[in-house]
């Protein structure tokens, strides 16, 4: 199929309606004084046809434009367009009463032939349902590529909840616990109750894959329309074949070729998945193909349906480079053999193949919205669980580290600080499923240099918080926390060189503890923030028995900070 806006597949919906509205207008209205062009008033109707169908002439449209198509019915020729807008525009039930009225005005032009008369009808009711669900399918194409980050956004939101029910559950409560164990003055509980957390929290595994939801059915009736549009088709060509007067056999030929073509267009135009074909299409195609030809030479006559149906398939069967001169190749066929309409075929394809191209339009955006919104969930998911591990595991790890502290010093006011720590992670904890907890770099300055101190580390301090570009800051603050966790739980540190400053930030210390295995999800998390804000993170050892972090900002922070200080 053809490439439409936005690389989906398929014709843009406005080419396919217009494209199905001048087949159904070329075929069926009254001739103008050039013979074949259509009338003055049948362009009219198309025109009152186009303001009812396009989503966005939808002030244009009302009773006064629904009457005045109505008024043109029985001039312009093109009776499927009046029963498409009354499916369009009046309501249940009586839009079907009032549709049948025009399916059966239709026939009293030619009322005096039984085929005359059939065809007639059956051709408003094909065009009628046929506009209509590609108006509804249009429409509904329109709407969800407009919503779909709409989904994306209530996917998430629906993630957010789901992960802080799970996170209250797994780190509200032992924080609970924490503070009441501090306010008994536990601290060895404090710090048990805080070590065990902060492990279940460094063990917690990469969130899986997000699971999609279906997006409910297809929302115009676009199996019964398909089914009544060739039935009406059906029934039109029986009627055709009974007024040829055949011996039994030719007519039961004639007849089962025609049942035949038309329920292989049935099965080839059911809705499906885009890309998926129906089962042996290639034989059921070639079949149709056979049956359509040689009914054209007949005892009964050139049939014209039939050779459409085979166009048809070949349109929505076969990739656009051989569906289309299949297509030309019919109406060729159709002009050299005498008593076939070529714009019958024609419009009878695009009518067919209109329907199932929409549907799959209509496939397409919803799969892109579900992929959207899974996309969506997925980054939220691993957003909050880095948020998990950088903030709430190295929060809980310093309330545990303090408490172990107030343990072996109960006077010195470590388990107060313990408690302060809790205090300051259950609220991280609130904030990491919403839009993230966002650091405050002076704050968490001021709770390292007060966790190493009560440590025993000595630390030794170049630059300040407000020499840091300020959209930066919540980033060190990370690399920060994360960097004091690791050398309270994997050193002996004695000392530690922290150097803050427009080019980020270096935090090194001594006494490192030699690491192995798996280093954890600090450094790959840190390394995403850091790309985040294309900047370069580094951790490792120093090559004289310490460690070395340091976070570099991208030159771009550097120039901006230099050239707002020289100012």
């Amino acid at each position: 199929m053809f490439r439409g806006d936005d690389g989906d597949e398929g014709l843009p919906g406005p080419v396919v309606l217009s494209l199905v509205l001048l087949g159904a207008m070329f075929g069926m209205a009254s001739p103008g004084d050039g013979g074949w062009w259509p009338h003055p008033v049948a362009w009219l109707a198309f025109g009152v046809q186009a303001v009812h169908c396009l989503p966005w002439t939808v002030r244009l449209r009302g009773a006064w434009t629904l009457a005045a198509q109505l008024l043109l019915a029985p001039w312009s020729g093109v009776p499927g367009f009046a029963a498409a807008s009354v499916l369009l525009l009046v309501r249940r039930p009586v839009r079907w009463v009032v549709f049948a009225l025009v399916v059966a005005g239709a026939a009293l032009p030619a009322a005096d032939s039984p085929y005359g008369a059939a065809n007639g009808a059956g051709n408003a009711l094909a065009q009628g349902l046929t506009v209509y669900a590609l108006t509804r399918l249009f429409h509904r194409y329109a709407e969800l590529h407009a919503a779909r980050d709409r989904l994306a956004s209530a996917r998430v939101t629906e993630e957010r909840q789901r992960a802080a029910r799970d996170l209250d559950a797994a780190l509200g409560v032992p924080l609970a616990a924490v503070l009441r164990l501090a306010a008994a003055g536990d601290a060895a509980g404090v710090a048990a109750t805080a070590r065990r957390a902060a492990a279940g929290v460094r063990r917690a595994p990469e969130p899986g894959p997000v699971a999609g939801a279906p997006d409910g059915p297809l929302p115009a009736p676009v199996l019964p329309v398909l089914v009544a549009v060739h039935l009406g088709y059906l029934a039109v060509g029986v009627v055709y074949l009974a007024e040829r007067h055949l011996a039994p056999l030719p007519l039961a030929a004639a007849l089962g070729a025609l049942a035949a073509v038309t329920g292989l267009q049935v099965r080839h135009s059911l809705p499906r998945p885009p890309g998926v074909r129906p089962a042996g299409y290639g034989w059921t195609w070639a079949l149709q193909c056979v049956l359509a030809v040689a009914v054209l030479f007949g005892p009964g006559g050139p049939h014209p349906q039939l050779l459409a149906f085979a166009a048809a398939s070949a349109l929505v069967l076969l990739p656009p480079a051989a569906g289309w001169p299949v297509l030309g190749a019919a109406v060729v066929a159709a002009g050299a053999v005498g008593g076939v309409a070529a714009v019958d075929v024609v419009t009878i394809a695009l009518v067919c193949y209109g329907l199932a191209l929409l549907t799959t339009m209509v496939h397409l955006v919803r799969e892109a919205r579900r992929a959207l919104a899974e996309l969506a969930v997925a980054r939220e998911r691993r957003r909050i669980a880095r948020d998990v591990h950088d903030l709430l595991g190295s929060g809980l790890a310093a309330v545990a580290v303090t408490a172990e502290l107030a343990v072996r010093h109960p006077a010195a006011g470590h388990l107060a600080r313990a408690a302060a720590l809790a205090e300051r992670t259950l609220g991280e904890l609130r904030a990491v499923p919403a839009d993230g907890a966002v650091l405050d770099l002076a704050a968490e300055l001021a709770a390292t240099e007060a966790l190493l101190t009560a440590a025993g580390i000595t630390l030794e301090r170049v630059g300040a918080p407000q020499d840091v570009p300020p959209g930066d800051r919540p980033l060190l603050a990370a690399v920060l926390r994360e960097s004091t966790t690791n050398v309270l739980r994997h050193s002996t540190a004695t000392r530690c060189v922290l150097t803050l400053g427009p080019h980020g930030l270096r935090f090194a210390n001594d006494n490192a503890r030699p690491q192995h295995g798996t280093s954890g999800n600090g450094t790959p998390n840190l390394t995403t923030r850091a790309a985040a804000r294309q900047a370069a993170f580094s951790s490792g050892p120093d090559g004289h028995g310490g460690w070395t972090v340091e976070l570099s900002l991208p030159a771009s922070e550097l120039a901006t900070t230099t050239t707002s200080r020289t100012i």
